[in-house]
């Protein structure tokens, strides 16, 4: 009868191992790239190796499930011949004929209890505190290991391949990062202190930034500031200093008829030195639907290159706003005005809200969030109260949207100019300063 110690022993040796490589795996899978690269960039030859198997995972991945597998086997098998015949004679007085039962159902739960805690559990814990450097310790290792067991890994790749031709899979699936996964991961660094909380602010701007469309940013036609062919350029560019924009659009017929192009303040300077015609400086401009992507809009402005400022007309070619580049990068950065400090949304005492109509709807609900209606097709809160009235209110007005109450102070004829937002019992309103 040999020793059951030693032959314990020789399981949790074999358990342990195993541990290894799941570790392992854990580990080159979790590793960050861009550290290994540096790493690597500074002579780690261990950080180099990573790299490469993590370049071309399958015949490292492949290789680990062999090793795990062969080792689950061996200790499986091992455990059933060998402790389970010392485990007997001890269960025999308590269950007699089952005895032999008993013990194989001891033995498969202690190996089962001993295989998670020191062949997953403790090992894939381990991985996850610093998976870089184990990483770039274990892959001189499994580099080797690789090529040894290449003709078995081959064998086993092309069976599996054909395997899943038979039941009609063919090729492998793309892996696709989707925009939550970037949220996801960006959030994770943020807790985690990789990310300062400026930086995750930002890069949750960019994102945000591909869902933007251009009446979404754009200035409203009624607000926005345009030049005519009739102004000398003195006057222009008093004009143009006094509004602080760096390109405007340009209108026939002393500023009332259709946009027919765009001057910068640059321009403006150079009819004022020089005594140009603004006309002869004028260039073409760039016409855009409400309805575009921001992002596509600065991209073209990009390519063209020429161009500071979008003309925003609607399906009818009708002129509807002006989009700005410096908005669309301020839009792109996440430093747009807060529109409390820019006083279109003022809280008073009692809990209401002071709303300018003209406030995007998308700076609104972020503070106040106001039920969604059935296709949005506006951008600001008139335009909710439009959609919700379904005419145009008169002053002291007052509607319900979702247990909201929603009363129209003031109008600039048509336009919805101010609103008394007043949010249902029960909802609190997170201030920005206690976020």
């Amino acid at each position: 009868m040999g020793n059951p110690w030693l032959e314990f022993g020789i399981l949790v040796v074999l358990l342990i191992i195993n541990g290894f490589f799941s570790a392992s795996e854990l580990g080159v899978v979790s590793a960050r790239r861009s550290r290994l690269e540096a790493a690597a960039a500074r002579g780690d030859g261990g950080a180099a190796a990573a790299v490469r198997l993590s370049e071309r995972p399958g015949p490292f991945l492949a290789t680990v499930q062999i090793g795990i597998t062969l080792i689950g086997t061996i200790s499986a098998v091992f455990a059933g011949g060998s402790l389970t015949r010392y485990l007997e004679p001890v269960m025999r007085p308590l269950f007699g004929e089952a005895s032999s039962t008993a013990a194989n159902v001891a033995v498969v739960l202690l190996v089962t209890f001993l295989s998670l805690v020191l062949g997953e559990l403790a090992p894939k814990n381990i991985a996850l505190r610093d998976p870089e450097g184990l990483a770039t310790r274990v892959a001189p290792f499994f580099a080797v290991v690789s090529r040894l067991t290449r003709p078995l890994v081959w064998l086993l790749d092309l069976t599996s391949r054909a395997l899943l031709a038979l039941i009609g899979v063919k090729g492998e699936a793309p892996e696709v990062i989707t925009e939550e996964d970037v949220k996801a991961i960006v959030k994770q660094a943020a807790q985690s202190g990789s990310l300062e909380e400026g930086e995750q602010e930002r890069i949750d701007s960019v994102l945000r930034f591909n869902d933007r469309r251009v009446r979404d940013l754009m200035t409203p036609r009624v607000d926005a500031v345009t030049l005519h062919l009739g102004l000398t350029p003195a006057e222009a560019t008093d004009l143009a200093l006094e509004c602080g924009d760096d390109a405007y659009a340009v209108r026939d017929d002393l500023g009332q008829g259709p946009v027919i192009g765009e001057l910068s303040v640059h321009d403006l300077l150079t009819a004022l030195r020089t005594g140009a015609h603004l006309a002869d400086l004028m260039r073409p401009a760039l016409f855009v639907p409400e309805t575009a992507w921001a992002e596509d809009v600065l991209n073209r402005m990009e390519r063209e290159g020429h161009t500071r400022l979008a003309v925003v007309v609607d399906e009818y070619g009708d002129f509807t706003g002006v989009l700005s580049l410096t908005e669309l990068l301020s839009a792109l950065a996440g430093v747009e005005v807060d529109p409390e400090d820019a006083g279109a949304l003022v809280r008073r005492d009692d809990g209401s809200y002071l709303v300018d109509g003209g406030m995007a709807m998308h700076d609104l609900r972020p503070v106040l969030p106001l039920p969604v209606l059935d296709h949005e097709d506006f951008s600001t809160v008139a335009g909710y109260v439009l959609r919700v009235v379904g005419d145009f209110p008169t002053v002291g007005a007052q509607l319900e949207a979702g247990g909201w109450h929603l009363e129209v102070l003031d109008m600039d004829g048509p336009r919805i100019d101010r609103l008394l937002i007043r949010p249902p019992e029960g909802v609190i309103i997170r201030q920005a300063d206690e976020e």
